[in-house]
């Protein structure tokens, strides 16, 4: 779609009346205090999503006109005050007419291929066993000395057995979103999320001794792995919470998992319970959802590195959204100061 052709969201004024395509992310329906039918649409331009309202419509109508989830229409919208913000009502909406548009000019993506992110990570995890980038992978965990009768069979590594859970989920883990709002939320979001985390992981460890690097690098690749419980994606990356991730929450069934995978197997306990520490404190305190604060070297420096980028995603979504030398309207959600976008020089 050409750039600029359409007034963008955030570009549009109180009284203006939008006619560009959209992409329609979600329809929930609705009856209002009289009785009326009504949809919420989840509408998204070239860099924002917003929810409009459509009176006296309901999701039957609206399949007709051949406008569902995933749809690219031409919208008519008009934008109001409501509490001080701006506020969006749909007016008309159509399949589009545009030939030139398509479903990609609307999609959040990650900037790196899917496919290239994952075997990245999947190359970080196996420079931390030696045993996993031999040529002779069969014999790596046998420990035979000579003379002796008896085989001890070596512990299978963390490494070993991240590798094993992301080779068990691989669709949905460079699928899934990494939130329903704040960061990361869009198709393949927990993907990348996760790649960039692996990668600073790996260059904290280079700055500082404490850290042990397998628990770094697997702690960053597996710390939001319960998302894939706690939220469905869709085709559009708009994510919806689970009834488990409603019971339970990503933390509780991210650790679950890695108690469940290592249940009877051969491994350095201590080291999967320092894992499975790492996972459940990841969010720093219990005001925000941790389930016990950090206790270790590798807990403190996953929470904050996992901190570090959703923030900066967050800088870099408003970025794309701001005019040089502007700020938001407001104080972000999540955020304890409102987005000043520096000018460049």
């Amino acid at each position: 779609m050409e750039q600029k052709k359409y007034i963008r969201f955030v570009e549009a004024a109180v009284g203006d009346t939008l006619r560009r395509p959209v992409l329609v992310t979600s329809i929930k329906e609705g009856v209002d205090k009289n009785g009326n039918t009504y949809v919420k649409l989840n509408l998204r331009d070239e860099a924002t999503d917003i929810s409009a309202m459509m009176f006296k419509m309901d999701k039957a109508i609206l399949a007709n006109l051949r406008v569902t989830e995933g749809t690219v229409a031409d919208a008519v919208i008009a934008v109001s005050e409501y509490n001080g913000a701006k506020n969006y009502r749909v007016e008309k909406i159509s399949p589009t007419a545009d030939t030139t548009v398509s479903a990609s000019d609307f999609m959040k993506a990650p900037p790196y291929p899917i496919d290239d992110m994952y075997s990245e990570i999947c190359e970080f995890i196996k420079s931390c066993d030696p045993r996993l980038t031999s040529d002779d992978t069969d014999n790596a965990g046998d420990d035979k000395s000579e003379g002796s009768k008896e085989t001890k069979k070596e512990k299978n590594s963390i490494a070993e057995l991240t590798l094993k859970i992301l080779g068990d989920f691989e669709k949905y883990y460079k699928t899934s979103s990494a939130a329903v709002s704040m960061h990361h939320n869009m198709l393949g979001g927990l993907l990348y999320h996760s790649y960039r985390m692996v990668k600073s992981a790996d260059a904290l460890c280079g700055v500082y001794d404490i850290l042990d690097r397998e628990l770094m690098i697997c702690g960053a690749a597996l710390h939001d792995i319960g998302k894939l419980w706690e939220y469905n994606t869709s085709v559009t990356g708009e994510a919806e919470f689970t009834p488990s991730g409603i019971l339970f929450g990503h933390i509780y069934l991210g650790a679950s998992l890695i108690k469940r995978y290592t249940e009877g197997g051969n491994y350095d306990m201590e080291k999967v319970q320092r894992l499975v520490h790492m996972i459940l404190s990841h969010h720093g305190t219990r005001e925000f959802g941790a389930v016990v604060c950090p206790a270790t070297a590798e807990a403190f420096a996953l929470h904050y590195i996992d901190n570090i980028d959703a923030k900066l995603y967050m800088c870099e979504d408003f970025y794309a959204q701001l005019e040089e030398g502007t700020i938001t309207d407001k104080k972000p959600f999540g955020l304890d100061n409102r987005i000043y976008r520096p000018k460049t020089i």
